[in-house]
C-alpha cells in the first residue's frame, strides 16, 4: 500500500470510529407522566315519614268510624347522594274500603303523584333531588261509610312501601331524564333500560 492511500485509510477509520462513538451517545427522547383520577360512588337513599299520622293519624285511628278522616300522609325525602325517581305501593286492608283524600277533596293527590293501575304503583313523576322531599302522597284516609259493625273487632293494617332508583342514565340527555312521565319512570324500574337519544334535544 502506499503513503497516499494508507493515509486515507487511516482518516477514514478514524471518521467511522468517531461516528461509533457519537452514535453510542445518542437516545431518543422520552418522558413520563402519571395522572391520578380520584372518584367516589355515590348513592341512592330514600326515608318514608309519615308526620300527619305520627302526630295524630295514628291515635284517631284506633277507633275510627265510618266517614271518618285520620292523618296519613306518607313523604318520601332524598337522603342519598343521586338524584331519584320514587314510587310508593299502598297495601290496602283486605275487607275494608277506604278512600284517599288531599285538601279535603276525595280521591286527590299530592302535587306529582300519578296511581298506575297497570302495576299498582304510585309514582312521582318528578326527579327527587338529594335533601328534596316528595309532597305528601295523600294527607288523609277515609274508612268506607259501608264500614259495619261486623268489622269492628278486627284489627287492619296499611303497609306503605316507598321505592326508589336513580335517575341518571334513565336517559341518554339528563334534560330527556328530567321529562320522563309515569310510564317512562315505570319503565326503568322495570327493565333499567334508558330511553334513547332524541336528535334535536339541547344538552
Amino acid at each position: 500500500m502506499n503513503a497516499k492511500k494508507k493515509i486515507v485509510s487511516i482518516a477514514l477509520a478514524a471518521a467511522l470510529a468517531a461516528t461509533a462513538i457519537v452514535g453510542s451517545s445518542l437516545a431518543y427522547f422520552t418522558d413520563t407522566e402519571e395522572k391520578t383520577n380520584t372518584f367516589t360512588v355515590g348513592n341512592v337513599d330514600i326515608t318514608l315519614t309519615e308526620p300527619g299520622w305520627d302526630a295524630t293519624g295514628k291515635e284517631e285511628a284506633e277507633e275510627m268510624y265510618p266517614g271518618e278522616a285520620v292523618a296519613k300522609d306518607p313523604t318520601v325525602t332524598n337522603v342519598g347522594a343521586n338524584p331519584a325517581f320514587v314510587r310508593v305501593k299502598v297495601q290496602w286492608p283486605d275487607g275494608v274500603a277506604m278512600d284517599v283524600r288531599t285538601d279535603y277533596v276525595v280521591g286527590k293527590l299530592g302535587d306529582n303523584w300519578k296511581y298506575n293501575a297497570e302495576d299498582g304503583y304510585y309514582y312521582y313523576e318528578k326527579v327527587l333531588n338529594p335533601e328534596e322531599k316528595t309532597d305528601a302522597l295523600f294527607d288523609q284516609v277515609v274508612l268506607s261509610t259501608e264500614t259495619t259493625n261486623d268489622d269492628a273487632t278486627t284489627p287492619y293494617d296499611i303497609v306503605v312501601t316507598a321505592e326508589a332508583i336513580q335517575a341518571q342514565g334513565a336517559a341518554v340527555q339528563w334534560n330527556r331524564v328530567e321529562k320522563m312521565n309515569m310510564g317512562e319512570i315505570a319503565n326503568w324500574f322495570l327493565t333499567k333500560e334508558p330511553l334513547p337519544y332524541e336528535a334535536g334535544l339541547a344538552e
